[in-house]
């Protein structure tokens, strides 16, 4: 067993010697000289103790940058102080990680305090919590610090609208007061990805989404995160209640055998990335194995099973958990004493790692010179001896974890009641009992068809790999259809994506591998055919799932790229975000208002990308750009209201230069129809999106990119007042910002003036009628269509701002129309909270069904499972409940608009 040896009788000498040795130390002598002073007329404790207080000072400093200075130099004393009382041997292992993290504690604390009084903000509702080694208090010398920030929108700036902007900043400055570099350095590297669906949720979470996602989606390893979870920062008593409402998702009373297995799951899942064989001479001390890891996960999934049943089981402290497991007979006395023993040496051999360049690593040097020193560190003269002692703990360990779950491991993993066999030419009386009482109305139907898989008769299964894999998949491929509670639809849509499949090894893979990635695939083929269409021509889609983080930021192009590669690469990034973007808000994880933002910027970002590089193609075709342009988004993108498959109003205004006045014309012609092309032409990855450029003037007569004078000749002389009401949704997403002004100023002021108010109101009329005539919505689930739907609150919107006459109420996007409306007198308090409420359902209930089904607006057509989500999307309790509170504010947004503007029909 590794045994650590103190390498100096006291602090000041143990730091000196181990400055001899480790470059970083030598590096804090000399960057802090009044803390090694402290140290040596004092001791390791009152540096210790000098530099917490001077970090509990630091939050009320009186700017950020002088809390950062703060920080950074009460890191680098408190540092010396642990490195010293460490090495010799004054402090115990225990005792050094609850320093360290103690030093966390206040720092964390300090740098909330510094941003929310930089913000004047107080931090009623807004809270951190400490996860991981730091919640347990058990940081090691480099750590890296696991937080998650949450906060109660109702409490939080006393509810007011903008919590969640105002929680995102506070949180983002936080992290980059202890992270940022400075000459001082850093504080702690920060890692917020533990909270909730870290890819889509913003840095700080609102404590509903949180616990909607908890209740909803969470999943055995967050659980596990949660069991050393502890408030840190900010309003504590806040972030007890909030850690009290997850008690019942963290710790189960009874656990099923798919929760077990899970567990054991992920179990098998480390034991296969471990990667580094156990005899390696430079091990990961941490993640090899018989590593740290290995013993804490030892006592956490231990804890997950049992602590549900027993509270004494439930502690933070990877040591103190060890023994409440034999105090409640689940682990032997012996094997404790070992792992204890074992966990002390390597989380001691860990901190020496670290001290060398005070490095994020816990991987033994494989240079025997470094290696050496850090033997040196541990009070070894003999590297051979050190590599020997340390083979030996890390193989206790590797004993006592294979022995985990080993016989629980050799049996089979489905929980599925009864046969399930689908090998042979007959039917399976039993297999056929089993899928009846799983809800499957035409068993012999299922058992043909995946008779016909295992055949090889589909690409996924014409291998032996791939019919195992099937096998291996199948019970819990069927029980998670049955959970549906639409199974038939879900093995119709299934089979549909499993036999398009040009090759199934690696989608079976990921499928047998990842539980939850299987149950979310069921799920979503039952709820939305029309993703589950999406995922039939694009399997690859399913690794984002497994990752839930398809890159947040869009590609950066080679200056070499040519133009149609660009395409396909804003092609693939943009399939990766949508598919998760829908995912999200088809399974509750993204809010529908949050969703149409998300489609929204997507779509932005994709024009932008794709503008530019029609830029540079045209000029690479036909020389330098002539001036300037700018692309615009009308309707659902110039208001921020995107949906899943929404084409693309686009409006493209240039100004030529005074050298190229001549040529301005056919050039931006030019590159309006490359943007055109590289937008919705067809390439092997897809297209981005359909665009309609009708709004331009002159509509398809016009030119596809048209002059500002000539913009604004239109607007002003010509434009029918349809087209000014489209104005109305005027933004600007590409190209050059004063012209993007002047554009914009000449839309207002088109907006704003004009034919009379009742000839405005005569033609809003007029064309609210005749769009009911042509083209009558599809049924009362045409969400645009129907009467009191989107297009009527648009129209009521619209209208009052071609009347208010006012620039200051313009307004794109929907919901802050309705209040500047309110604002400026047009709607009544009523109307306008009326009008707000609509928008809201409807929007939320478009979001999701143009998601699920696209255009499909017949709800006899909806399953089951997208009723419910519909239902959820409203927050009603169930679909007929939804559909009364949908006729009601059809029926109120109806009464409004013929109040505003007049029936729909002409002889009404």
């Amino acid at each position: 067993m590794l045994n650590i040896h103190p390498i100096a009788a006291n602090a000041a000498d143990a730091f000196q010697t181990g400055s001899e040795i480790a470059p970083y130390l030598a590096r804090l002598a000399r960057r802090v000289p009044e803390a090694l002073e402290l140290l040596k007329s004092e001791g390791a404790g009152a540096l210790h103790d000098h530099a917490i207080s001077q970090v509990e000072a630091a939050g009320d400093a009186g700017t950020i940058d002088e809390t950062m200075a703060i920080l950074r130099r009460a890191k680098l004393a408190h540092h010396m102080a642990v490195a010293a009382a460490d090495l010799a041997g004054e402090w115990s292992v225990e005792d050094v990680t609850a320093k360290l993290t103690g030093f966390a504690d206040a720092a964390l604390r300090a740098a909330l305090k510094a941003a929310l009084n930089a913000k004047g903000l107080k931090p009623d509702g807004l809270f951190i919590f400490a996860l991981g080694k730091m919640g347990a208090f058990e940081l090691n010398y480099s750590s890296d610090i696991d937080v998650a920030a949450f906060f109660d929108a109702q409490v939080f700036d006393e509810g007011c609208g903008e919590a969640q902007d105002k929680a995102n900043r506070i949180i983002q400055k936080t992290m980059r007061i202890l992270q940022d570099q400075t000459g001082d350095g850093y504080v702690f590297r920060t890692d917020l990805r533990l909270r909730p669906d870290p890819s889509s949720t913003p840095p700080a979470v609102s404590t509903r989404m949180a616990s909607l996602y908890y209740e909803s989606v969470g999943q055995n390893w967050e659980r596990m995160v949660w069991i050393k979870a502890r408030a840190v920062a900010g309003d504590i008593g806040c972030a007890e209640e909030f850690l009290e409402t997850l008690a019942p998702f963290v710790w189960r009373r009874h656990m099923d055998y798919w929760a077990i297995a899970d567990v054991q799951a992920v179990k098998r899942m480390i034991n296969s990335k471990a990667g580094a064989a156990l005899a390696d001479e430079a091990p990961d001390v941490k993640l090899g194995p018989g590593g740290i890891r290995e013993i804490e996960f030892f006592v956490q999934t231990q804890q997950i099973i049992l602590g549900g049943r027993d509270e004494y089981l439930r502690g933070r402290k990877t040591l103190s958990s060890l023994h409440a497991l034999v105090a409640a007979k689940a682990v032997e006395t012996p094997v404790a004493e070992e792992l204890s023993a074992a966990y002390i040496a390597l989380r001691a051999a860990e901190h020496r790692i670290q001290m060398l360049q005070d490095e994020q690593t816990h991987r033994m040097p494989k240079d025997k010179e470094r290696r050496t020193l850090v033997a040196r560190l541990c009070g070894y003269d003999d590297l051979a001896a050190f590599d020997e002692d340390l083979l030996a703990t890390r193989t206790i360990v590797s004993r006592h974890y294979s022995n985990l779950f080993a016989e629980e491991e050799r049996k089979t993993r489905s929980a599925a009641e009864g046969n399930l066999v689908f090998t042979g030419v007959d039917e399976d009386p039993g297999t056929v009992a089993t899928l009846s009482s799983l809800g499957f109305s035409d068993p012999s139907r299922v058992i043909s068809t995946i008779q016909n898989w295992h055949r090889g008769k589909t690409a996924a299964t014409r291998t032996e790999r791939g019919r195992g894999l099937l096998t291996a998949l199948l019970p819990d491929l069927l029980l998670n259809m049955s959970r549906t509670g639409e199974p038939d639809t879900a093995f119709l849509r299934f089979t549909q994506f499993f036999e398009g499949l040009r090759a199934g090894i690696q989608t079976l893979s990921m499928l047998v591998a990842e539980e939850a990635l299987l149950e979310d695939l069921v799920t979503t083929l039952a709820i939305a055919p029309r993703l589950s269409q999406t995922l039939a021509r694009r399997p690859v889609l399913l690794e984002t799932l497994v990752s839930q983080n398809a890159p947040e930021f869009p590609p950066s192009f080679d200056k070499a790229m040519d133009f149609e590669s660009r395409m396909d690469e804003v092609r693939r990034w943009k399939n990766e975000r949508a598919f998760l973007i829908g995912h999200r808000l088809l399974h509750s994880r993204l809010p529908a208002s949050q969703a149409a933002l998300a489609w929204s910027d997507l779509a932005d970002t994709c024009v932008r990308l794709m503008a530019d590089a029609a830029a540079i193609e045209t000029a690479r075709k036909y020389g330098p750009q002539p001036g300037h342009w700018v692309v615009a988004a009308l309707g659902k993108l110039g208001g921020r209201e995107l949906t899943a498959g929404s084409d693309l109003d686009l409006l493209i205004v240039f100004e030529p230069s005074e050298e190229g006045a001549l040529e301005a014309g056919g050039w931006f012609t030019r590159f309006a129809q490359r943007l055109i092309t590289a937008i919705s032409a067809e390439t092997a990855e897809g297209n981005l999106y359909e665009t309609d450029m009708r709004l331009r003037p002159s509509g398809r007569a016009g030119p596809v990119a048209v002059s500002l004078s000539a913009f604004d000749k239109y607007q002003h002389n010509d434009a029918w007042t349809w087209e000014l009401m489209a104005l109305t949704r005027l933004r600007t997403v590409a190209g050059n910002e004063a012209l993007a002004r002047r554009m914009e100023e000449v839309a207002c002021d088109a907006i704003i003036n004009g034919k009379p108010d009742e000839e405005r109101k005569a033609d809003i009329l007029d064309m609210r009628q005749r769009l009911w005539r042509e083209k009558p919505p599809r049924g009362d689930w045409d969400i645009k269509l129907t009467e009191g739907g989107l297009v009527d609150l648009e129209f009521v919107l619209q209208q009052g701002m071609l009347l208010s006459r006012n620039p200051d109420i313009i307004r794109a996007n929907t919901g802050e129309a309705i209040e500047t409306l309110r604002d400026d007198g047009f709607l009544s308090e009523d109307e306008a909270q009326s009008l707000d409420h609509a928008f809201r359902l409807l929007q939320s209930l478009q979001q999701v069904q143009r998601v699920a089904v696209g255009s499909e607006v017949s709800s006899a057509d909806f399953s089951r499972a997208l009723k419910e989500r519909l239902a959820l999307a409203a927050d009603c309790p169930g679909f007929q409940v939804l559909e009364h509170r949908y006729s009601e504010v059809r029926r109120a947004v109806a009464d409004i608009r013929c109040k505003k503007i007049g029936p729909l029909a002409t002889d009404s």
